[in-house]
This record gives structure tokens, C-alpha cells and sequence, in this order.
């Protein structure tokens, strides 16, 4: 019997009115199989570098165009590697959420032991253990959750990571001409609708000019991760055909199409300069979406515009 299960720890949640902790196995038996999984995937890669050794030996366009494949940018040995870490790191976030939720369950089943104790010895001290398993509670909750955060970030993918890379880019881009010589920038305050924003920030107002992109509410990060995903895939598109990303001729072909897609967003309320085909906009409004992709390239790998 586990220690929530206790008879007299669940008298003192009820007293306290606080619903029983969930049974952490599943995390132990979850975090196993994601071992297991990232074990397996380490395997696959070593045999892999085994195979793409052996086949080196062979010559010809051929074998160059097999060997581009299997280690290059996006192939199979990149995606293999990149499942073993992220099998491995999502393991470990469960054992370190089943630790967490194991250590403050025992918290609360010494204060729900105190609840009890108090309703039948001293009463006036219920409204203390009271409040303080609340805290303990909250505790918990934050603490969840701040470990979610982190793991979510390392299981990002690297298609993922470089849109939010590009995405900041483009932020700072943004904000760059609103810099001011005594320091920071010209305030642009907005309202969010964030609400896992609101609650840790105590305020649904931002200013989006002196905060950084990834301290941003979801929805004001939301335009320019839009921009940098479509930015990322046109590169990748555009490598994989073999384009030469600094050429003119890809800027504006690739630009053209950001445009389109950011009229798709944004076309029900775009004024009416902005809603004209990409060859008809100013030089002013192209280069909008020429920074896009301006961005994507630079933030690619081994993309740097010369």
C-alpha cells in the first residue's frame, strides 16, 4: 500500500480538501519504455555509422549521392540521433516528475496526518496545516510545471529550434529601430490573451518592444513564428533542389512567397498597399519579406548569405 493510500493520510486529505496525489508507477513504467526506445535508437545509429563506413569504400556519383543522403542535413542517421536524445530526455523528464511528485506527496501526507491530529487534539491549529499544505500543493504545481517548460524546450526538434531561432531574429529586427540612446526601447504596449502568461506575469498588458521573443505571450510570438516557419521551409526546400540561397533569384522567388502566405494570414485586414501581388508591392513592403527570408538563410546551417 502506498503511502496516499494510507488510511489515516486519506482522512487528512479529505479534512484538508485536497484530492489524492496520482499514482507515479505509470511514470517509472513510461519512462522505462522511453529507455528502452532510445536504447534501440542508439543502436540503429551505431549500425548505421557501421554501414555508411563500409559503403565509403565505393565510388562513383552514386555512392556520393547515397552517402549525402544518409548523413547529410534531415537524413536518416540526423533523425535517428535526434530521436535517441529526444527519447532520452523525455525519459528522464518523467523520472524526474515521478521524484518531484513522490517527494511532495510525502509533504502532504505528514500534513494530512497533522490534519487529523488537530481535529482530534487542537483544532486551532487546523487554518495553519491547512494553509500550509495549500502551499505545498502550489508548490508542486509550479514546480510541474516549470519542469515541463524545460523539457519541452529540450525535446524540441531542430526544424523547431531554428524556427524559434529565426523567429527572434526577426523580433530584433523589429525592435532594433526603436532603440533609444539613454537605453531600452520606445515602449509598445499590448494586451495578450495568453493566459499561462497572464497568471505568471499578473497582467494580461505587455510591452512587446522591451521584452525578448521568448519572454513574449504566445500570441505575440505567434506572426513571427509563422514568418520564420515558412522562412525555414522555403530554405529547406530550396536546398534540397539544389538553389543557390544567396542568389537574387531565389530572394525573390522565396520572398514572393512569404508574401503570399502572410496574406493568407493577414489578408482580411491587410490595408490595401500590402494586399497587392508581390511584384507590384514597394521596395519598401518587399523588403519586409525579404528579411524573412534574409533570416531563414542566415540561420541555417551552413546558410550564411556571402
Amino acid at each position: 500500500m502506498s503511502l496516499m493510500s494510507e488510511p489515516v493520510v486519506v482522512t487528512g486529505l479529505g479534512i484538508l480538501r485536497i484530492p489524492r496525489l496520482p499514482d507515479t508507477a505509470l511514470l517509472g513504467e513510461h519512462a522505462a519504455v522511453l529507455t528502452q526506445a532510445a536504447r534501440h535508437h542508439q543502436l540503429l545509429l551505431q549500425d548505421s555509422g557501421t554501414a555508411t563506413r563500409l559503403a565509403s569504400a565505393n565510388e562513383g556519383p552514386a555512392a556520393d549521392a547515397a552517402h549525402a543522403y544518409l548523413t547529410g542535413q534531415g537524413g536518416p542517421e540526423r533523425q535517428t540521433a535526434d530521436l535517441a536524445v529526444r527519447f532520452t530526455v523525455a525519459a528522464a523528464g518523467l523520472v524526474v516528475s515521478q521524484h518531484l511528485v513522490e517527494w511532495i506527496g510525502t509533504l502532504l501526507a505528514g500534513a494530512a496526518v497533522a490534519a487529523v491530529a488537530a481535529v482530534a487534539f487542537a483544532p486551532h491549529l487546523l487554518p495553519r496545516v491547512t494553509a500550509l499544505a495549500r502551499r505545498v500543493l502550489t508548490m508542486l504545481r509550479e514546480a510541474l510545471s516549470r519542469v515541463g517548460r524545460i523539457f519541452a524546450a529540450l525535446l524540441r526538434t531542430p526544424r523547431t529550434r531554428r524556427i524559434d531561432t529565426v523567429a527572434a531574429r526577426l523580433h530584433e529586427i523589429w525592435r532594433a529601430p526603436r532603440w533609444r540612446q539613454g537605453g531600452g526601447f520606445e515602449p509598445r504596449p499590448k494586451t495578450t490573451k495568453d493566459q499561462a502568461w497572464i497568471r505568471r506575469h499578473g497582467t494580461d498588458e505587455v510591452d512587446i518592444a522591451n521584452t525578448r521573443y521568448r519572454d513574449l505571450p504566445a500570441d505575440w510570438q505567434k506572426e513571427n513564428k509563422d514568418s520564420a516557419a515558412v522562412g525555414v521551409r522555403l530554405v529547406d526546400d530550396g536546398r534540397r533542389r539544389g538553389a543557390d540561397l544567396t542568389s537574387v533569384e531565389f530572394m525573390e522567388e522565396a520572398s514572393e512567397q512569404v508574401h503570399i502566405a502572410w496574406l493568407e494570414r493577414n489578408g482580411a485586414w491587410a490595408p490595401p498597399e500590402q494586399r497587392l501581388p508581390y511584384r507590384e508591392l514597394s521596395e519598401e513592403e518587399k523588403e519586409k519579406d525579404r528579411v524573412v527570408v534574409r533570416a531563414a538563410v542566415d540561420l541555417s546551417p551552413g546558410g550564411r548569405r556571402r
